[in-house]
């Protein structure tokens, strides 16, 4: 009998196999189709195949972007744009004939992290992703908050003037289409400060919405970041707290959502 955890991006798929729920088998990985249905098919067909015509308990597939109440469908997504409006759950469920738990993919890699990465140690962790987009999640002993739409702190508006949120002002797409070079291009320029100091301020501002032990930094742009940077910088314009949480950056790299998925199976046991 498998388990199975799931990690659909908008590049990228990765699934996994688990028997005992703390550690899986090697991964496979590959290009996640344009057309949901084709994707869907293929994720299916993959489990099928790994699961050698054994039971599969449980799937836990984390994917990007805001589902409904239910986290059965997914509403919105700017990088699956074909998957919105289709019932996910029910076609994974049909197909696999067991459970399948759909979850946000930033939050299983916040799990991740909180269970088996930077975070672990911490009782109260706050991930938060800066790639493509910007989001997060907050995770207390082990399980995120129970939550409607997901958590979405990159639509927190950090200019009320023009109303542009924190993914506007500095995310992976917002630092390309401004400078026409990949954010780790930039990285290595003179404008790399201005988009460490909005970055700042959006976790600035998530240390004092959900006030943690440890601030885990994650996603592909987390690799030209520095923790101490941004704890010097933070504590800069810090009014209220008497002292930051620790600063880190994520561990896990692309497996993250993989260990958020098992933490995710266990914590349901």
């Amino acid at each position: 009998m498998y388990y199975f955890v799931c990690d659909i991006g908008g590049t990228k798929t990765r699934i996994a196999r688990t028997t005992d729920l703390e550690k899986f088998d090697e991964p496979i990985i590959f290009e996640t189709p344009g057309d949901a249905i084709t994707a869907l098919n293929l994720i299916g067909e993959n489990i099928l195949s790994v699961s050698e015509g054994q039971e599969i308990l449980a799937v836990c597939a984390g994917i990007a972007g805001v589902l409904d109440s239910a986290h059965s469908t997914l509403l919105k997504s700017f990088h699956l744009q074909s998957w919105q409006n289709l019932p996910i759950k029910e076609i994974l469920e049909t197909k696999l004939k067991t459970t399948v738990y759909l979850e946000n993919d930033t939050s299983i890699v916040g799990l991740g992290e909180a269970t088996a990465g930077a975070g672990r140690g911490f009782s109260n962790v706050v991930y938060i992703s800066i790639s493509t987009g910007i989001g997060g999640v907050n995770v207390i002993d082990g399980k995120y908050h129970e939550n409607k739409f997901g958590f979405e702190p990159g639509f927190q508006i950090l200019n009320h003037a023009t109303k542009e949120n924190f993914e506007d002002l500095a995310s992976g797409t917002f630092v390309q289409k401004k400078f026409g070079m990949h954010p780790k291009e930039v990285a290595q320029t003179e404008n790399w400060e201005p988009i460490v100091d909005v970055i700042a301020v959006g976790l600035h501002n998530s240390i004092l919405h959900w006030s943690p032990d440890v601030l885990v930094v994650g996603g592909s742009m987390s690799n030209d970041l520095k923790a101490d940077i941004l704890t010097e910088k933070i504590s800069a314009i810090m009014k209220i707290h008497p002292s930051l949480p620790v600063i880190k950056i994520a561990e896990l790299g692309s497996i993250g959502g993989l260990y958020g998925g098992l933490a995710f199976l266990k914590s349901l046991k």
